[in-house]
């Protein structure tokens, strides 16, 4: 019987198991992919927004070459945490089910050997949300050539990217799109970009519209996503007269949010 189960192994997920740890408690961590499997996942060039003290966790210092450390610099930081409090984390297994008992939770996993149990008489669920991109609920979406992120750019140079959404994270893809040597449409359903872009993007964005070299579509909302085309019905404000207009598109990379993971604490 374990005194407590964490259900994710990212910042929130391994601070806690470190601060289990401290008080004495019986804890493991249970994660469906890798340590901090989310950050893995986020681009390679990714610089955080906060600074390395604020993402500190269990009081180890994070040394950065910089004030705003990189996707590099912080899965070595969590990795190097992870080991130096020899936390109990098992990667790669995913908790299905959390089945109430008397006065414990049955924790149901399934990993590489198959289906197992384990019991606890607590259980924290740390899952986050950027594992749940929201999706635009329209025919085509599914299509290979639709990305939710992006990882890289090399695969996008000369080819005609449309990337959907208004805020920071399609304002930054498309400005690294378009460094990168791609033919970059945004397309937003509100009448602008969100204000609460960050300071030092939108300037840099906003201008790049002015000179022709990001196409904004705003106002225009994805109906169908096909393999050449991106199918819209764009509102002409203040009259509110809608078209529908096709664009061309090799790509199409979807930034529209996240939603929360919720479906075991909902159960």
């Amino acid at each position: 019987m374990w005194d407590l189960i964490i259900v994710g192994a990212g910042p929130v997920g391994l601070a806690a198991a470190i601060e289990a740890r401290r008080a004495g408690l019986q804890a493991v961590v249970l994660e469906k992919g890798t340590i901090v499997n989310t950050l893995y996942r986020w681009p390679r060039e990714t610089v955080f927004f906060s600074e390395a003290r604020n993402i500190e966790i269990g009081g180890h210092p994070f040394p950065s070459l910089s004030p705003k450390p990189t996707r590099r610099e912080a899965l070595q930081y969590y990795r190097r945490v992870a080991e130096n409090e020899a936390l109990d984390i098992r990667t790669y297994t995913e908790v299905t089910r959390l089945c109430p008992e008397q006065g414990a939770f049955k924790v149901i996993y399934r990993d590489r050997a198959g289906e197992g149990a384990l019991r606890s008489r607590y259980v924290l669920v740390a899952t986050g949300y950027y594992d749940n991109p929201n999706r635009l609920g329209v025919p085509g979406e599914a299509l290979p050539h639709v990305r939710y992120g992006l990882e890289e750019t090399l695969p996008y140079w000369q080819q005609q990217v449309v990337v959907v959404g208004g805020s920071n994270s399609a304002v930054e893809a498309a400005l690294e799109l378009y460094r990168a040597g791609a033919r970059v449409t945004v397309v937003h359903r509100a009448p602008e970009i969100r204000p609460r872009v960050k300071y030092w993007l939108k300037p840099d964005f906003d201008n790049r519209v002015k000179e022709g070299a990001i196409r904004l579509m705003l106002n225009a909302k994805v109906l169908e996503i096909t393999p050449r085309e991106v199918v819209l019905e764009v509102g002409e404000p203040p009259s509110g007269i809608t078209t529908v207009q096709r664009l061309p598109a090799d790509f199409v990379l979807v930034h529209i949010g996240y939603r929360a993971v919720d479906a075991l604490l909902r159960a």
